[in-house]
């Protein structure tokens, strides 16, 4: 790398989550931009069932946007009384208008009769880096000269195949919907994790008639369609994975002959974007329980109503410091950050 800054691209407008980054990579030589700074750049649909592939969608839709490396990221809220939820629609769990205080509110409402002893809550965070221009980035190469990436675990990466760079835009007759579920159904995926979502096996306390309610709601929600206006809504992406670049066997497996819609046609992006990809992905979790009510003034989402395992303090009385030491999205951005430090040597 030379001495300028390397640009990376937030995939959000969410001040807090800016924020937090730029705190992370104020010693690396790194500029921290965000959707903000793109006017015109169209939502992602998060219609995936983790919090990886919801991760991906956005970081693969703003690199196509902007022609920059985009970072993602995406967290669960798992309580183990709610079977699971609010899982990956933490941040929308509360229904259309969903704030920070509703969605915390209605977790202190659903757990309210349900004993400390079976409170038990995990937060998980996937925050991925999607280069679309690998080539003039020059992460670093094998001994071959080839682009095989040296270890990066527990990060892990893969390549893609740029998935807008098809030459062709769907046809206005064809169903979306189907033709991408011809190259890999998702029916599928969303049917057994719909049977996992509703299957409220165990009770201390929680009213599982209004759990299922709730339950239902978000996935009708969430099933795949592909109506929205304005948006860009990818298909799974595993249809564009590419093995090794080296191993042309791999490399270059059957490829659709269109692109998904909803880019816009001024977008920066596919002007400068290759036609191979990489993307470096990383996780964090962490262990507490739900508190009786919320406590503390500090940080954001679920955090005055979470306290760490072995911690007295909620993450929202935590300094800013601490809680990006302890959390999972501070965990899942650092890992992101020392693996991208490793491809790019800087």
């Amino acid at each position: 790398m030379g001495s300028r800054p390397l640009q990376i691209v937030l995939a959000s407008r969410n001040p807090d989550k800016v924020r937090e980054l730029k705190q992370l990579c104020a010693d690396l030589p790194l500029e921290v931009l965000s959707a903000a700074d793109f006017p015109g750049m169209p939502d992602v649909v998060e219609d995936g069932t983790t919090i990886e592939g919801n991760a991906s969608r956005k970081a693969v839709a703003t690199a196509a946007f902007t022609g920059k490396i985009a970072v993602a990221d995406d967290t669960s809220l798992q309580v183990r009384e709610l079977n699971g939820l609010p899982d990956i629609f933490a941040a929308r769990f509360s229904g259309p208008g969903a704030t920070y205080a509703s969605n915390a509110e209605l977790v202190l409402r659903l757990l309210q009769d349900v004993p400390e002893n079976s409170r038990q809550a995990r937060f998980a965070t996937a925050c991925v880096w999607v280069d679309p221009r690998p080539g003039q980035h020059r992460p670093v190469q094998n001994k071959s000269g080839g682009q095989a990436l040296p270890g990066l675990a527990p990060a892990w990466n893969r390549w893609l195949h740029n998935p807008f760079a098809a030459g062709r835009d769907l046809p206005s007759d064809l169903d979306e919907g189907d033709y991408w579920n011809r190259w890999l159904d998702r029916s599928e995926v969303w049917a057994r994790y719909r049977a996992s979502i509703l299957a409220d096996l165990v009770s201390w306390g929680h009213d599982r008639a209004q759990l299922a309610g709730i339950a239902g709601s978000l996935l009708a929600g969430a099933d795949p369609g592909y109506a929205d206006e304005g948006w860009i809504r990818l298909p799974d992406l595993r249809i564009w994975a590419a093995g090794n670049p080296d191993d042309p066997e791999t490399a270059a497996p059957p490829l659709p002959e269109f692109r998904p819609s909803g880019l816009p046609a001024d977008a920066q992006g596919p002007g400068v974007c290759e036609k191979m990809w990489l993307e470096i992905t990383a996780s964090g979790r962490l262990l507490g329980k739900i508190t009786r009510q919320a406590v503390g003034g500090s940080g954001f989402g679920y955090d005055p109503v979470f306290r760490p395992e072995g911690q007295e303090a909620t993450l929202a009385e935590m300094e800013a410091r601490t809680k990006n030491v302890l959390s999972h999205r501070g965990r899942a951005l650092r890992r992101l950050l020392q693996a991208a430090r490793k491809v790019y040597g800087f």
